[in-house]
């Protein structure tokens, strides 16, 4: 592989940009993957001048994401019971699994790693990369087939290569990215990433439908005619949320709740309200925040917002005016951020 001489310091992260700080010290790297699979060895390679990286850990729920930017270098690791995902935004990755080759390569692929050991040699490399539980993912792709299917999904056991030019493999990692942009509003405002917002279940959502071919099998892009039974299941989970919609409602809590399919849960909402299931949840908190702020009750706008599942006030407070055609401090005058 071809080795770019730039430094690490002039690498922009994924997030985290003002809290990373440039270390020449490769063991502090180290230290730091360690978290999330368990190194046999990491060292330089090939760098031209002093090795440097600079990386930022945060966890989502369950879910770990590091950004990090590094000069070349070469790690092995042993087997593991995580899986990671590792997407570049410059550079080249290669892992050696099994006698196999495989390559995440910025603008090319990301690549979802199960677990299994594996030898490693970078370029230099900025990127992100997502440590999961397999288990929990398969669970989640379970729930998104639907229990109507019958099917229960297996762990992927296999590395598997994401391409960037694949029609809707592309379209799944460019969504990734935007999550990211949330993560990063939250760790510049030095604030945890609202669980209301269920940010770490869409990112295992993404995935799952990356790497599981099931999940856009043609049967379930095709559902059949919606039963009595089916509706009636679906008017429970409504009058469920409307009760209390701050609760930690994710797509895939509500797939197990009904047994739908991601598929056939999109449609019944579509049919019954003319949106998505996540559409249709922030208007509901939308619409309990507007009753808050009507029993005039002093709350500053940036708690009602994270209640809400925002992680930035001020598009919380865009949303609200889209909605009710009137801006929260009007309702409030003098509410505070």
């Amino acid at each position: 592989m071809s080795v770019p001489s730039h430094p690490p310091a002039n690498l922009p992260l994924a997030f985290g940009n003002r809290q990373a700080r440039l270390d020449h010290d490769p063991d502090q790297l180290a230290q730091m993957v360690s978290q999330a699979v368990p190194l046999r060895d990491l060292t330089p390679s090939g760098a031209a001048g002093p090795f440097g990286h600079c990386s930022i850990h945060v966890r989502v729920a369950q879910l770990g994401i590091t950004a990090a930017a590094h000069s070349p270098l070469r790690g092995r690791n042993h087997a593991h019971n995580k899986a990671v995902f590792t997407l570049p935004s410059l550079g080249e990755k290669r892992f050696t699994i099994a006698g196999g080759t495989y390559r995440a390569r910025a603008g090319h692929c990301a690549l979802f790693l199960p677990g299994e050991a594996y030898s490693l040699e970078t370029t230099l490399c900025s990127g992100v990369m997502f440590s999961l539980c397999p288990r929990e993912l398969a669970g989640v792709a379970t729930a998104m087939v639907g229990l109507e299917t019958g099917l229960r999904l297996a762990p992927i056991e296999r590395p598997v290569e994401i391409l960037e030019s694949h029609p809707r493999q592309g379209k799944m990692l460019s969504l990734l990215r935007r999550g990211l942009r949330l993560i990063d509003l939250a760790v510049v405002n030095g604030a945890s990433v609202p669980r209301q917002l269920g940010l770490d279940d869409k990112i295992q959502r993404l995935i799952a439908l990356m790497v599981y071919p099931q999940l856009t099998a043609t049967g379930m892009l095709s559902p059949q005619r919606l039963g009595r039974h089916e509706r009636a299941t679906f008017a429970e989970l409504v009058d469920t949320i409307q009760k209390d919609p701050l609760t930690e409602w994710t797509l895939t809590r509500m797939e197990r709740q009904t047994g739908f399919s991601h598929v056939r849960l999109r449609r019944h909402f579509q049919e019954a309200f003319g949106c998505g299931p996540s559409q249709w949840l922030r208007h509901q908190r939308l619409c309990w925040a507007r009753q808050r702020l009507d029993a005039w009750d002093p709350i500053p706008l940036s708690h009602l917002a994270r209640m809400c599942g925002y992680v930035d006030a001020g598009r919380f407070r865009d949303d609200f005016e889209a909605h009710f055609l009137l801006s929260p401090d009007s309702i409030q005058p003098g509410l505070a951020f």
